[in-house]
Order: structure tokens, then C-alpha cells, then sequence
């Protein structure tokens, strides 16, 4: 008996990841919470970026809740760290919304720190407008590119 429970539990410690580094569960949380696989990992993508106002680097209710839930659910299948990547539209100067890019990024930040990620764990980084995914000559698309994008490292 005591000879199976040791073969089971070496067994056990030989599992393997999958290659991505991340285990089956995480990924269904990955693809549940709306990520998707990215060349550098998982990203929140469009339908769930996080989106501000002109001008503004502060969460909403409705956008504070959506991180909250994200946040908990990648802390709830041990998913600890991540990047948070904040954008801006083209409107204005490239200084100022680089600045405002990285302000945005620090608030998400703040947000994942409220649910128990650790800081040390949050990579944030301020792109400014040099990665629209939106034509930044339309309203609409003005605001798709006001945003940020929680990226989770496949290794």
C-alpha cells in the first residue's frame, strides 16, 4: 500500500505543463474571461478591452467591475502575473498621451492590486497611440483605441 501511495505521488510530481506553461484549467479561465491566445501570451481582447474617455485615465464602475472579475479569476487558478498595457488615440501630443497611456495602465493595476494581485507582479507599460487597433480619424474608432490590454505570458 505504502508502495503504490509513493509510485502515485512520484507519478503525480512528474506531470508535465502543457508547452504553452499553462495548465488546461487556466486556459478555460483564459478563454471564459474572454482572453485570447496573442503572440505573446493571452490578451483581453477587443470585446472586453477596458475603455476610457477622452482624456481620461480613471475607471468606471462598469470597467472597475470587469477588472475586478478578471483579476479574481486568473488569482483563482493560480494566474499571477501580468502586463498591463495602456493606449491612447492619436488626439493630441505624443508626449502627453504617452504619459496618459501609462496612467490608464496604472490604474488597471491598481484595480488587480485591490483583489490580491502582488505589485511586483504587474508589469505596466505606456504605448501611447502607437498601436491603434481602430482608425483614429473616426470618433468610433478614437475610442476603441482608448484603452487597455491585460496580457498573461504563455511560459
Amino acid at each position: 500500500m505504502l508502495a503504490m501511495l509513493l509510485a502515485v505521488l512520484a507519478l503525480t510530481g512528474c506531470q508535465t505543463v502543457p508547452p504553452s506553461g499553462l495548465t488546461p484549467e487556466q486556459i478555460a479561465v483564459l478563454k471564459r474571461e474572454g482572453f485570447t491566445p496573442s503572440d505573446e501570451g493571452w490578451a483581453f481582447d477587443l470585446s472586453g478591452k477596458v475603455l476610457f474617455g477622452s482624456d481620461l485615465d480613471g475607471l468606471n464602475g462598469q470597467s472597475q467591475a470587469i477588472v475586478e472579475r478578471i483579476g479574481k479569476a486568473l488569482l483563482s487558478v493560480g494566474i499571477v502575473r501580468v502586463r498591463v498595457d495602456g493606449h491612447a488615440d492619436a488626439s493630441g501630443k505624443a508626449a502627453y498621451n504617452q504619459q496618459l497611456s501609462e496612467r490608464r495602465a496604472q490604474s488597471v493595476a491598481k484595480a488587480l492590486i485591490n483583489v490580491g494581485m502582488q505589485p511586483r507582479n504587474i508589469e505596466t507599460r505606456g504605448l501611447g497611440s502607437s498601436q491603434p487597433v481602430a482608425d483614429n480619424r473616426t470618433s468610433a474608432g478614437r475610442t476603441e483605441n482608448r484603452r487597455v490590454s491585460i496580457v498573461v505570458a504563455s511560459n
